[in-house]
């Protein structure tokens, strides 16, 4: 026995000696392909700088569209935020603008949406971190945008976040009154404790839960020592503390800080934003997915109603964004780890009036990486934003939902099998 929990000690040792390897981002390529594809789109958007020091801002911005896809086992949009997603409380947000108002908590989306957001945080604390743009949905959860890798350097100051109170007063937010409110965290604590050790140090409650769980919820049964007279007079000594605790707490409160005010809410629906021009009719015609070499084929026929020639330009998929055109014209369309080429033929422009079908050709890692294609659902669809542009400067983002036929699969291990 005494051998078998030495190996288990030294195994735990090795374990949290070994340093994990650093995540690449924020579990998004975990989320069902469906949740990604189907709900929103982001696009043009721009991380920068990435290179600060402690208390220097970075600035986020971009588009981002809630598509009329939106799966409807999914609870339907209604209110949702726009947040900067980081691993913990490395940045801290300063200002907030959707769609060019003010907005410093949730507001109104519906199906089709399009909110331009600019979000400027500051860095806290030093260190390499992986910084997406996000939208928090009620009932759905967070949908990231793609991301951008922000070295936070340290600097000589030490950080400071200074607001001005209405009573004219500025205080140091990052550490204002810090000291009381972890003394009085560790009161509360300390009674979490107590409580805990009572019932399980010396009680038969937990030690034997053979018996335990065959007495009903409404029994002591002091005749076996489980729940006695004397336990119940420590539980009102517990109670009791913990309830002057809370009244002495308010009454500090309530004199320290005569005038306080309730914590606001300003939900809003953002003002809409200039339609896009009616440049093209777009119907999907099927698509193709070739999982040994990360290629996904999509073919559609696009009509060109305007009056003047029309281009493809990109193909916007979740936070991916896919650009018909050279290196220059990729390297301006986003964060590059989310960032690659479209192929499109025939790359030429639909004149106007004209018809004509477009294979779209996209061979890229990322693709499996972030499990953007549906090989293995009951349901095999994708939907992104076909980016026409016209000769005349106009632009419009089609909707294209499909369907996706796999063609090859990558060898996979399969328990049992």
């Amino acid at each position: 026995m005494a051998r078998q929990r030495l190996i288990l000690i030294l195994a735990f040792i090795l374990t949290a000696a070994i340093a994990p390897a650093s995540a690449f981002a924020h579990g998004e390529a975990g989320d069902e392909p469906f949740l990604k594809d189907l709900t929103t789109a982001f696009y043009d958007v721009k991380i920068t700088p990435n290179v600060i020091q402690v208390g220097e801002p970075v600035t986020i911005t971009g588009t981002v569209r809630v598509l009329d896809t939106w799966p409807y086992t999914l609870d339907p949009p209604e209110t949702a935020y726009i947040t900067p997603v980081v691993p913990g409380p490395v940045f801290l947000l300063k200002d907030r603008i959707v769609n060019g108002q003010a907005a410093p908590g949730s507001f109104f989306v519906q199906r089709g949406g399009v909110y331009q957001f600019k979000m400027v945080i500051v860095g806290r604390e030093p260190g390499r971190w992986h910084v997406h743009p996000g939208i928090a949905v009620q009932g759905t959860g967070t949908l990231l945008g793609p991301g951008e890798w922000v070295d936070v350097r340290p600097s000589a100051a030490n950080f400071t976040f200074p607001v001005t109170l209405l009573s004219g007063t500025t205080i140091n937010l990052e550490d204002y009154e810090g000291s009381f409110a972890w003394w009085w965290s560790f009161v509360g604590f300390l009674i979490g404790v107590g409580w805990m050790l009572y019932w399980t140090l010396s009680k038969r409650t937990v030690t034997n839960l053979a018996v335990t769980t065959q007495i009903g919820i409404n029994e002591d049964a002091p005749d076996i020592g489980l729940i006695t007279p004397r336990d119940q007079m420590w539980m009102n000594v517990f109670a009791g503390v913990t309830i002057v605790l809370l009244i002495a707490g308010w009454f500090y409160v309530a004199g320290r800080y005569p005038v306080r005010l309730p914590q606001q809410t300003d939900w809003f629906a953002p003002r809409p934003l200039v339609a896009d021009e009616k440049l093209a009719e777009v119907e999907p015609m099927g698509a193709s997915w070739n999982d040994g070499t990360d290629t996904l084929i999509m073919k559609v026929r696009a009509k060109n109603i305007g009056n003047a020639p029309i281009t493809l330009k990109e193909f916007i998929m979740a936070m991916t964004t896919f650009v018909n055109g050279n290196a220059e014209a990729q390297a301006g369309a986003g964060p590059r780890d989310y960032v690659g080429r479209l192929e499109v033929e025939p790359n030429v422009a639909i004149a106007p009036g004209e018809t004509r079908e477009l294979t779209l050709k996209i061979t890229s890692p990322i693709l499996s990486e972030e499990r953007l294609i549906p090989t293995r659902d009951p349901q095999q669809f994708i939907a992104g934003l076909l980016r026409f542009q016209s000769a005349a400067g106009g632009e419009q983002f089609a909707v294209a939902r499909v369907n996706v036929v796999p063609t090859q699969f990558k060898a996979q291990y399969i328990p049992g099998l």
